[in-house]
């Protein structure tokens, strides 16, 4: 087919890809003199009332997602239908985008974990556009994702499934399975499927990207079938070394049989992504109006340290690190790692904080209010605010939650740690 000119207006130019769908091919809009990948669906070619009725109906669907605009989606320019030896073919016309598939990737192996977060977050954003669009992509897999040069993704084929095929997930007349068995939810193979398949289908992509193999392996397509709605999938951390706990958390969550338990929806888990990819910011020094430092003071032997105000003694302990947690909040740690609570509330709601060892829960994430000259107030998801309340004479002031008043003590400064900005 090398260049034959579609619609008058296409001249292909070189074969990029091919696969179950068709073939996808680099072309030069002769109109606008510009390069754009045409994807032909082979599958769709044919003649008779019934193969135009199909190819129509796929035009359809496909006018339906070329209206998807995003950053991290494949904009589809044009469509329409070629004449081929075996009949009518529709065929899409896409930008051109350089770079490489996530199959091409991971041909070389397990990915860096800060780059499986980052491009499974702007997936996240592309399948959010669609989902609130009412559009399910149903065949995430990494040969339908692209990173460009420069790192970013883009994903290919939005609904194409759906368009297709209008048996969904099932074994068509034509003897394939729309959709990739290998990356298929349990309800998408059983013909129901929505747009939390697509998350499963990302949780699949993420344990390949971090552990250099798909959750579950097997001969053919009914095997992988078969294991998805029966099998267990393991945890990451057991297939390759080094992966955290929480991404063991995050996939296995994404993998769970039930939609119902899964992330809430792909906006949700681009944030869980962003929280795993974010570095943490300090470590600080966080100091009052009255250039004191907080520090550790206390420790208890159920690991419940209280923080207190110190006057200008150094050591690690004055040191915090910042943890983003998604929408502004942050979980502020020590140098152990672990992660401040409110805890132990009382009748007159001065909450002293103290340290706890790993449990989650609200409590532990705090928000960030600039104030102006380098200030913050710092609220909890209950939005009230941390005051020093100073009642003891040695100089140690708790830390405490109060309702809502003012005054300067709210106010917190965070000073990067280095030579320069250790208490004197």
């Amino acid at each position: 087919m090398e260049d034959q000119l579609l619609a008058g207006r296409y001249r292909l130019v070189r074969q990029l890809a091919e696969g179950g769908m068709g073939e996808v091919w680099e072309a030069r809009d002769e109109t606008l003199g510009r390069p754009v990948a045409v994807k032909l669906i082979f599958p769709l070619a044919g003649g008779g009332s019934r193969g135009d009725q199909e190819r129509a109906r796929f035009l359809r669907e496909a006018r339906i997602t070329a209206q998807l605009q995003h950053p991290h989606t494949v904009t589809v320019h044009d469509l329409g239908e070629a004449d081929a030896e075996n009949g009518h073919v529709p065929f899409l016309v896409m930008e051109m985008v350089r770079g490489e598939g996530l199959d091409a990737v991971l041909g070389r192996g397990a990915v860096a974990l800060p780059d499986a977060a980052r491009w499974g977050a702007q997936i996240c954003e592309a399948l959010d556009e669609a989902h609130r669009a009412g559009i399910t992509h149903r065949d995430i897999k990494p040969s339908n994702i692209l990173v460009t040069p420069s790192g970013v993704v883009k994903v290919l084929d939005f609904g194409i499934a759906k368009a297709a095929d209008p048996l969904a997930t099932r074994v068509t007349r034509t003897g394939f399975i729309v959709g990739s068995p290998a990356y298929m939810a349990p309800e998408q193979a059983r013909g129901h499927p929505e747009p939390s398949s697509d998350l499963y289908s990302l949780g699949c992509l993420l344990f390949e990207l971090i552990t250099g193999r798909p959750p579950f392996q097997a001969p053919d397509a009914m095997g992988y079938i078969t294991a998805h709605a029966t099998q267990q999938p393991p945890a990451p951390s057991s297939v390759s070394e080094g992966v955290p706990p929480e991404w063991d958390d995050l996939v296995l969550t994404l993998l769970d049989k039930d939609p119902a338990r899964r992330h809430s929806d792909a906006a949700a888990l681009a944030q869980a992504l962003r929280r795993l990819d974010s570095a943490p910011l300090g470590p600080f020094h966080i100091w009052t109006f009255a250039g004191r430092c907080l520090d550790v003071w206390g420790a208890g032997t159920e690991d419940h340290t209280r923080i207190v105000q110190h006057t200008c003694h150094g050591g690690p302990n004055q040191q915090f690190t910042l943890h983003p947690a998604g929408d502004g909040l942050y979980e502020i740690r020590t140098f152990a790692g672990k992660c401040l609570d409110v805890w132990g509330a009382s009748a007159e709601d001065s909450t002293p904080i103290v340290q706890y060892s790993r449990h989650g829960g609200p409590n532990q994430r705090f928000s960030l209010h600039p104030v102006g000259q380098g200030l913050f107030e710092i609220g909890t998801f209950a939005d009230k605010r941390l005051d020093v309340h100073e009642f003891r004479t040695d100089d140690h002031a708790p830390i405490i939650q109060y309702p809502g008043h003012g005054g300067p003590n709210q106010l917190f400064r965070f000073v990067l740690v280095g030579s320069e900005n250790l208490p004197g």
